[in-house]
């Protein structure tokens, strides 16, 4: 079981490390003036970072059930 563990240990730390461009993005456009850059840009990242905790939610969550 412990290669097991690690072996998911180390599919969830690659999902991570694949998501993060994505993360910054909605965090970088997250940042922009609304006045300047629009205020599309910010919906659009705000539903962005919604999506990416949600991710993370789920993520979690399945993990946590595959170890039990």
């Amino acid at each position: 079981m412990p290669a097991e563990n690690d072996n998911l240990r180390e599919i969830v730390e690659e999902i991570i490390i694949r998501f993060q461009p994505i993360d910054h993005l909605f965090n970088v456009m997250g940042a922009a003036d609304s006045g300047v850059q629009g205020v599309f840009v910010r919906r659009w990242a705000e539903i962005g970072m919604y999506l990416a905790d949600n991710f993370r939610e789920c993520l979690d969550e399945a993990i946590t059930n595959y170890k039990k």
